[in-house]
């Protein structure tokens, strides 16, 4: 009888001591149900992040990780988003919790819905899934030379097959090869014999693009500083034009002229004048005018490595500047915000037009304006500027040229 009480004064004991020993340790399995064992049919209370389990979702977006809460959900056969069945070895399921993971990859048939079906029977709940859609910005550098391998910019290439397995591309109606390519672009060798009075473009089919794609290379656009003699010819270039010719440093062989600025800057918000030029726009313009949400600026800029582009470039309608519109660019901004440097390399940069061009008049979309007697009456010019003015002391060095209005890429 005493050895029993004893045994029995042990075991209590032990056991108080376990319990105060797991005060210390962190329990993995925290808030997670522990039981495997389904006994009827699924059902689901609340779907969140994995993330933030107190808060419901109704809309997740790729590559997402979400937690699906509910009751028997274990003995899985199935898992699907929209029509995308995920792979049941990454999810990972207990009775009364899902965890899984959004599929990166487009969906067949969009049913905006979550299926889970198990041996016990299946059940659905509303799950929007954000599409990302596929933007293409162009050729890194527009007016590459011919030969010159070039980069073709923009996002979720993967996602709709713009790779090396899936894709199709033609240059100017001939199959080119894609050299190398991830989510956000990929690489083209430019043909021998690439015209350079008029637009080629580069085509792009996959099985996810409902029509090609088509990337315009060389394209004039509707200029504003460009190799047109009528956008150049009264110009001021206070910090220097230089023609361009076969041993012009830096090389810029597509180009007649080149605009640049090479100057320290002794203090903070130094300001130094860089150019101003007139241009024209006629009746090919009426759909820039009208809809300039559709179009882009664009330019070709080139700094040495050892001087990236500062903020702040100051550019657009010269008009602007009297009314504290004229637009300073963070070069930054071009390149998902870490500093711009080409490398000494010609890139192409792109600007919206409206930030350029912002309205000056109250019901004005923005400051352009069509010409009654183009190219005739100065009077009905568009002056654009640009200037330099540096955030923080420092040299500034970089070239420009071929400042013109593209329509953007569609992509259907």
């Amino acid at each position: 009888m005493k050895f029993t009480s004893f045994k029995y004064a042990v075991a209590a004991l032990t056991a108080a001591l376990a319990l105060g020993a797991c005060n210390d340790v962190v329990d993995m399995n925290d808030g997670w149900d522990d039981d495997l064992v389904s006994d009827g049919a699924p059902s689901i209370r609340k779907i969140t992040t994995s993330a933030d389990t107190a808060t419901v979702i109704s809309v997740a977006a790729l590559d997402q990780s979400i937690a699906v809460f509910g009751d028997n959900l274990t003995d899985l056969e199935s898992v699907a988003i929209n029509d995308l069945e995920l792979d049941l070895k990454e999810v990972f399921a207990k009775r009364h919790r899902l965890e899984l993971i959004v599929p990166r990859k487009l969906p067949g048939t969009v049913t905006n819905t979550l299926r889970i079906v198990t041996r016990r029977g299946e059940v659905s709940a509303p799950l929007e899934v954000t599409l990302p859609e596929l933007k293409i910005d162009g050729f890194e550098n527009d007016f590459a030379a011919d030969c010159d391998t070039v980069r073709v910019m923009g996002r979720e290439f993967d996602l709709y097959g713009i790779d090396t397995v899936n894709a199709t591309l033609s240059f100017n109606g001939q199959p080119v090869d894609m050299i190398a390519g991830d989510a956000g672009s990929f690489s083209i060798r430019i043909p021998e014999g690439t015209p350079t009075d008029a637009a080629s473009y580069l085509t792009i089919e996959t099985p996810e693009l409902a029509t090609p794609v088509e990337v315009p290379f060389r394209e004039p656009g509707i200029p504003i500083l460009t190799n047109d003699d009528r956008t150049w010819g009264d110009g001021w270039w206070p910090t220097g034009i230089t023609e361009v010719k076969e041993d012009t440093e830096p090389a810029a062989p597509m180009f007649r002229w080149i605009v640049w600025i090479k100057k320290n800057f002794a203090g903070t918000w130094g300001y130094e004048n860089v150019m101003i030029t007139h241009f024209w726009l006629d009746d090919t313009a009426a759909d820039l005018v009208a809809n300039p949400d559709d179009w882009c600026v664009k330019m070709e800029i080139l700094n040495p490595a050892g001087t990236p582009l500062a903020r702040y470039v100051r550019l657009g309608i010269a008009e602007s500047e009297a009314v504290d519109k004229l637009f300073m660019w963070d070069p930054a901004s071009s390149n998902d915000g870490v500093a711009l440097n080409t490398m000494g390399e010609w890139r192409t940069v792109s600007f919206e037009v409206a930030d350029l061009f912002p309205a000056l008049a109250e019901g004005d979309k923005t400051s352009l304006k069509i010409a009654e007697e183009p190219y005739v009456n100065k009077d009905e010019r568009l002056n654009f500027k640009v200037a330099m003015q540096r955030e923080e002391a420092g040299d500034v060095e970089f070239y420009f040229w071929n400042l013109r209005f593209v329509k953007k890429i569609a992509v259907k």
